[in-house]
């Protein structure tokens, strides 16, 4: 008798298995790129990156889990946008800050924390990066600099899609204002070097 009501528990758990959907893929990202816009073209034989800042991996700091972090998105930047076009001198990118970081924010309490999702979180990201150009002849220097931040909050409920998908966003959001603010300085102080 206990053979039969195991078949059927089995065969139950079976069907309610097979009824359940399955779970939403996860989500990809790509690149954050600018090889889209015309390149910057920089009189000089070549072009550095220099990348000194290294986020630390301990909290408040979470621009390592995103799914681009900014560390990588900046020196994307000036791999796609900026052309060494010269016979002689140099271009020194330097990423001196590229990161994000996490805040707990204070949540309402009583009837209203309740029954309200609130704002959880905020994430800041903050890009810093300085461009100084040397020419041996001459000689010539030029430097210039942006610093560009953006923040986010994100409700209590987010799951971790939601999460990734606020994270990239920002990354592309903060990005977008280091490429305009980037291209505005070069072409403000370095206009010597540039064609």
């Amino acid at each position: 008798m206990r053979r039969p009501v195991s078949l059927f528990v089995l065969a139950v758990a079976a069907i309610g298995l097979a009824a359940c959907p399955p779970p939403p893929p996860l989500p990809t990202y790509g690149e954050i790129t600018f090889s889209h816009l015309p390149p910057i073209e920089v009189n000089v034989a070549e072009i550095r990156i220099e990348v000194p800042y290294q986020e630390p991996l301990a909290a408040p700091h979470v621009g390592e889990s995103f799914p681009v972090p900014p560390t990588r998105a900046a020196r994307r930047w000036a791999e796609d946008r900026l052309r060494a076009v010269g016979d002689r001198g140099v271009l020194v990118i330097t990423i001196r800050e590229a990161g994000a970081v996490e805040t707990e924010l204070e949540q309402a309490g009583g009837l209203t924390g309740a029954f309200t999702k609130q704002q959880a979180q905020k994430y800041e990201a903050t890009i810093s990066i300085t461009a100084e150009a040397t020419d041996p002849v001459g000689p010539r220097v030029g430097n210039s600099s942006a610093t560009v931040r953006r923040s986010v909050t994100v409700r209590e409920d987010a799951d971790i899609n939601e999460r990734e998908d606020i994270w990239y966003k920002l990354t592309q959001d903060v990005m977008a204002d280091l490429n305009t603010a980037m291209e505005a300085e070069m072409r403000r102080s370095l206009a010597s070097f540039l064609r």
